[in-house]
């Protein structure tokens, strides 16, 4: 019975990985039939499989990323931005990775990330694909500075103590991953001209965003000329284009004559996609040009989409999401044949208006991995910045210092934050990764099923005899790389939870002490330098820099080889067996 137990659990795990890569169903989806199978197969007891919803490790990673939303309401990392951005390239360089990766130590990642790339874009004098993949790496590596730096972490810490074990502690991951982080941050210094050099704009040189708008049948500007219109550039915004019927004409002369139906497509700021919209007899092609009224938000499209390799006009945007298409970027190309011609790719950015359901669509996040709101608005300057930053990292060092456990200090944090405006309980509802914590929790019941059926104890052997010539150390160096392997294939999260309780069994085979596997699973999970895919901050700046897939792997394996040495290495000098 043992044996078939394993063999079973062994083909539920293929057949996620296997969906996880191959597929695009939901990851949550994923997960949850997975976990299913195991619930309905009589090797999980029903107790277990509720308990790993309210582990108190996963409790306080969401109260964590729920109070971190009130320093997006702060302006110290555009302030910051201001400051870091001066200078000679390789100097700007510096300055930008050692802020933004610590800043993400305590913070989240993806939020120091999205404001730190319109400025970056914006420089005149320095290329952003010379600044955004660093950008990216450093806050990675800022990342497993500490306890809450990364969601990972905390997985970790949590199957740990739901195995008996002692939590990890807050600064357990610095003695590891500071010289890791500067070491990373050094290399990536000297080596980031392997990038391309994708050139600068302008200092007001306009975002290369496509925008399209339909001349409508009792429109005054049909038969005017597009000079007499004063369509032909507009405070940043282009004619570049003009589709009538199946004919494109491009150039556009200012001579050009109008028509009823004529579609154009304007290159240049979103921003002032207001003005086109106020000119009589313009809409956006779509029945839903009164959205601009609403809030715009930009969005890059997920590589788990449900649309991709779909064209913007037929993608039901209204539908889906309560929104529509306002502008489209791919990096630097042309958008050629407006709408009608332009198919979807994983990577790209789009401009929604968005009418008062998007934020509570329940598809936002397999479709978009970042939403940002344009332009930010009800952020907090002066002293009640530094009040909610102050409270934020108060609450953070009292966990750290042993004042109060994690959970408690975040819990006072939030009802303190709620209690005073600073964040309402529409945001927190709007805002809640409860899809992370979900998949979280089943990645947490997989994770015991493998332990308590002995298929992490069939893995360790297997890892113990390959690499049985160099010992613990050697099965150190194989967990390492099967995590590491796992996380550029699926997610980081998942990777971690799969590779725990193999470290777990490895560490009782060996009757050594598992907070060094453990610590290692935990940094090999957050490797993940070599795709754009990898990891949400990497496929946030894919389109903005302008990169090509190659690009990750130039500036990512060097990283990646120099970091998996470096954990191998350091990892056993503090953590001894």
């Amino acid at each position: 019975m043992e044996t078939f137990n394993i063999w079973l659990v062994a083909g539920v795990l293929v057949g996620l990985v296997g969906t996880l890569i191959f597929t695009r169903l939901k990851p949550l989806y994923a997960f949850a039939g997975a976990l299913l199978i195991l619930y309905f197969s009589g090797l999980l007891p029903k107790e277990q499989l509720l308990l790993n919803f309210v582990n108190e490790s996963v409790i306080s990673l969401l109260l964590l990323l729920l109070t971190s939303l009130a320093l997006e309401k702060t302006r110290f990392v555009q302030q910051m931005a201001n400051l870091l951005l001066k200078g000679k390239e390789r100097f700007v360089l510096f300055k930008m990775m050692t802020s933004a990766g610590l800043l993400s130590s305590v913070t989240n990642n993806t939020a120091v990330v999205a404001t730190l790339i319109d400025p970056i874009q914006r420089n005149p004098k320095i290329p952003p694909s010379r600044l955004l993949i660093p950008l990216s790496y450093a806050t990675i590596l800022g990342g497993v500075l500490t306890l809450v730096g990364t969601s990972t972490n905390l997985i970790i810490d949590g199957l740990a103590r739901k195995e008996g074990l002692p939590g990890l502690g807050f600064f357990d991951f610095t003695l590891v991953g500071l010289p890791i982080f500067f070491i990373g941050v050094l290399l990536l210094t000297l080596t980031y001209k392997l990038l391309p050099n994708n050139g600068v704009q302008a200092p007001k040189a306009a975002s290369n965003y496509f925008t399209e708008l339909k001349v409508l049948a009792d429109s005054p500007l049909v038969r005017q000329t597009v000079e007499e219109a004063g369509l032909k550039a507009i405070d940043g915004l282009y004619l570049v284009e003009l589709i009538r019927g199946d004919e494109l004409i491009i150039p556009v002369k200012p001579s050009q004559r109008l028509r009823e139906g004529d579609r154009l497509v304007f290159s240049g700021d979103v921003n002032q996609v207001y003005k086109l919209e106020a000119m009589p007899g313009l809409e956006l092609d779509d029945d839903l040009s009164n959205l601009l009224e609403r809030n715009l938000v930009e969005v890059v499209l997920s590589p788990t989409s449900t649309l991709i390799n779909k064209g913007v006009r037929h993608s039901s945007f209204h539908s889906q999401f309560d929104a529509t298409v306002v502008a489209v970027k791919r990096g630097n190309q042309h958008l050629s044949g407006g709408w009608e011609a332009f198919t979807l790719r994983s990577g790209d950015v789009l401009i929604l208006a968005v009418g008062p359901e998007f934020q509570n669509r329940p598809n936002l996040g397999r479709n978009f991995v970042v939403v940002i709101g344009l332009p930010t608005v009800n952020q907090y300057e002066g002293y009640k910045a530094v009040l909610v930053a102050g409270g934020f990292f108060v609450a953070l060092m009292a966990a750290a210092t042993g004042v109060l456990n994690l959970l408690d200090s975040l819990l006072i944090l939030l009802m303190l934050y709620l209690a005073t405006g600073v964040l309402t309980a529409t945001e927190i509802r709007r805002r809640a990764p409860f899809e992370l914590i979900l998949i979280i929790g089943c990645a947490l019941g997989i994770a015991q099923v493998m332990l308590s059926s002995g298929l992490a104890t069939t893995l360790a052997n297997q890892i113990v005899t390959v690499f049985a010539y160099w010992g613990v150390w050697g099965a150190l160096v194989g967990i390492y790389l099967i995590t590491w392997l796992t996380t550029e294939l699926i997610t980081n999260n998942a990777s971690a939870a799969l590779s725990f309780p193999i470290s777990l069994a490895i560490a009782q085979q060996f009757g050594v002490d598992p907070k060094p596997l453990l610590i290692t699973t935990a940094f090999a999970a957050s490797a993940s330098f070599l795709s754009p895919y990898g990891y949400q901050t990497n496929l946030m700046v894919y389109s903005p820099g302008k990169y090509r897939y190659l690009d990750y792997v130039r500036a990512g394996l060097p990283l990646s080889i120099v970091y998996g040495i470096a954990v191998c290495a350091l990892v056993p000098w503090f953590f001894p067996f």
